[in-house]
C-alpha cells in the first residue's frame, strides 16, 4: 500500500475513490472500504482512500479535536483493508474554499477517478455544496460514477467518530472497541 502525503505526489489511473477523514476507521468506515476494495478488484481498478490531515473541524472552527488514529495509522489501518492507496492531503483554508467542481477536477486529474463511494451524509467542497446530487451531476460531466453506501448502525444507533470519541473520553473504553470493531 502507498500512503502519498498530498494529491500533488500522486498519478493513478481508473481509481475507485473514497473520501473522508475516516477518524478511528470504525466499523461504519470499515463497511465503506470493504465495499470500495472489492469493487475495484472485480474491477481491476485501484482501491483509493483521500483524506485529510489536520481535520477540516480543526482548520474550519478553529477548535483542538483529540483523533482517534494518526494519519499514518488511518493509511495503516485502511491498507490492512486491502486499499492500494490513502492519499493525506493537507487541509487549509484554500482547500477549504474550493468549490465542488475545482475539486472533483483535480480528482479526476490526479486519480484518473472512475468511481466514487461516499457515506450517506457526505459533502465536500465550499459550503459543503458537493452533496450526493450534485456530485453525481459533476460526475456525469467529468466521466465518474457515484454511489452512496448507507450509515452503519447497531443498538445504540449510527456508529460514528464523534459518539466514539465521546465514548472515550468517559471511559467507556469496551463499548468503543465494539464500535470500532477491534
Amino acid at each position: 500500500m502507498q500512503h502519498y502525503r498530498s494529491l500533488a505526489d500522486v498519478s493513478i489511473q481508473n481509481t475507485w475513490l473514497t473520501i473522508g477523514v475516516f477518524d478511528g476507521v470504525h466499523r461504519g468506515h470499515q463497511a465503506i472500504l470493504h465495499h470500495l476494495a472489492a469493487g475495484a478488484y472485480e474491477n481491476g481498478a485501484p482501491a483509493v482512500l483521500l483524506t485529510f490531515d489536520p481535520h477540516p473541524a480543526v482548520v474550519l472552527a478553529g477548535r483542538e479535536l483529540k483523533l482517534l488514529t494518526t494519519a499514518d495509522e488511518r493509511a495503516e489501518l485502511a491498507g490492512a483493508l486491502g486499499l492500494e492507496a490513502v492519499v493525506t492531503h493537507p487541509f487549509d483554508r484554500a482547500v477549504s474554499e474550493m468549490s465542488a467542481r475545482d475539486f472533483m477536477t483535480v480528482l479526476k486529474n490526479r486519480l484518473g477517478l472512475s468511481h466514487l463511494l461516499i457515506g450517506y451524509d457526505f459533502a465536500l467542497g465550499k459550503g459543503r455544496e458537493g452533496n450526493a446530487g450534485r456530485l453525481t451531476e459533476l460526475g456525469r460531466e467529468l466521466g465518474y460514477s457515484v454511489e452512496v453506501v448507507n450509515a452503519v448502525s447497531d443498538e445504540s444507533g449510527v456508529i460514528s467518530s464523534t459518539e466514539i470519541r465521546k465514548l472515550v473520553s468517559v471511559g467507556s473504553v469496551d463499548a468503543a472497541a465494539n464500535l470500532l470493531g477491534r
